[in-house]
């Protein structure tokens, strides 16, 4: 038996391919957001009417659930995980390029179909593979590692994007060179897979991975989330609430690079101290904090309390996201991790649309409030049913009564 400070040792260490996997996801996330905050603007130039980009949207998300599904389960049937992982970020770093040269609404939609199979594509087995790389007992510590640099992709791709519009000017000349640069990190991701990238070892699967069954636990973990996202507010909407509060339009990149960056400074701790303690007990703690925040953007808040409660959206991410990848590497057998992240995304991704469609709709029929107060009681519900998932510990065994 190995001590316990050398076990210890081993779990802190964050193994190879996970570093490696982490910075693809940072030059890819920083061409990602480099594009997305300033796409809108270049569709209204180009003459896409507002529902118009609504729907490309809604088809870059839809391609994107399809083959994560897809993805996921070939990388348990195939056994590579790593051609799968560079499959997905080559087609979403050609796709994000052409926009420069895209003027249409058919071209832009066809491109943003190309980097949602892409991205869907890439996130199961690029999830399974750090599963498989990370340490036993160390997983949430390699997801939290791989979120927090990720994430830093996301805290400078939208602050190079506002620096460029301060500079230049927005146009749609600016907005082309925006894209072209793109290319630039996308081929820095495509490189660091080809030579850093290592195909994890692993044992042959006892059976064939349609025949495994994927255990309650999980497909209780799923619900919870599917329910949750139903009726959770998206990003964009929290972008429009901010400029409804007096947030300009230039500084609401820098608002998005700033709840990011406190997401990947806390993903990190957040996640060593999930081996630690479990993950469900950081995932209820995570949903309560999107409640929190939900609610307090029910109200017409001054701009100091607004930055606050994106401080607090970055804590809830930074809660949850790293923990909830940990918490099905943990309980899935390990031949069938590309599935089980299959099935999570598409279920969760169908009820982001499903639930964004939904609260705008309220918004747009009601009030904005009205749909950040549902949201925020759908948040409370799904961290009741997270709590679910928190293993009791076993009463310690009393001694017996001594005979008298």
């Amino acid at each position: 038996m190995k001590p316990k400070n050398s076990v210890q040792s081993v779990r802190s260490k964050i193994p190879r391919n996970v570093i490696v996997v982490a910075f693809v996801a940072l030059a890819s996330g920083f061409g990602q957001d480099l594009i997305s905050p300033i796409l809108p603007s270049y569709l209204l130039l180009i003459g896409v009417s507002s529902a118009g980009i609504g729907l490309i949207d809604g088809l870059l998300q839809g391609a994107t659930n399809v083959f994560r599904f897809v993805s996921g389960v070939l990388s348990d049937r195939l056994r590579n995980r790593k051609g799968l992982v560079f499959l997905g970020y080559a087609l979403s770093s050609v796709a994000r390029p052409l926009l420069a040269i895209a003027g249409s609404f058919g071209f832009v939609a066809a491109l943003r179909i190309a980097d949602g199979i892409g991205k869907g594509t890439k996130d199961a087995p690029r999830d399974a593979l750090v599963a498989d790389s990370a340490h036993e007992g160390g997983k949430g510590r390699a997801f939290g590692f791989q979120r927090l640099v990720d994430t830093v992709g996301s805290v400078i791709g939208p602050l190079t994007a506002a620096a460029l519009l301060l500079a230049l000017a927005p146009s749609l000349g600016t907005y082309r060179l925006i894209f072209l640069l793109s290319a630039v990190p996308g081929a820095i991701a495509l490189a660091l897979i080809v030579f850093g990238v290592r195909e994890p070892e692993k044992p042959a699967p006892e059976a064939a991975v349609i025949q495994r069954k994927l255990p309650l636990r999980f497909w209780l973990f799923v619900v919870a989330a599917t329910i949750g996202l139903l009726t959770k507010i998206n990003d964009s909407l929290f972008l429009v609430r901010a400029s409804t509060l007096g947030v300009s339009a230039t500084w609401l990149p820098v608002v998005f690079a700033g709840f990011t960056l406190v997401y990947a400074l806390l993903s990190y701790p957040l996640g060593a101290w999930s081996d630690r303690i479990g993950k469900p007990p950081l995932i209820v703690a995570g949903w309560l904090t999107l409640g929190i925040v939900e609610l307090g953007f029910s109200f017409d808040a001054p701009l100091a309390p607004t930055f606050g409660l994106f401080a607090l959206y970055g804590l809830f991410y930074a809660l949850t996201e790293g923990s909830a990848r940990a918490f099905i590497a943990e309980i899935v057998p390990s031949d069938a991790r590309g599935s089980a992240f299959a099935v999570y995304y598409t279920l969760t991704g169908v009820a982001v649309i499903v639930g964004g469609y939904g609260l705008g709709h309220l918004w747009d029929v009601v009030s904005s409030d009205a749909a950040f107060r549902v949201a925020a009681i759908g948040s409370m519900v799904a961290a009741v049913l997270f709590a679910g998932l928190i293993k009791r510990r076993p009463e310690p065994a009393q001694a017996p009564s001594a005979l008298v």
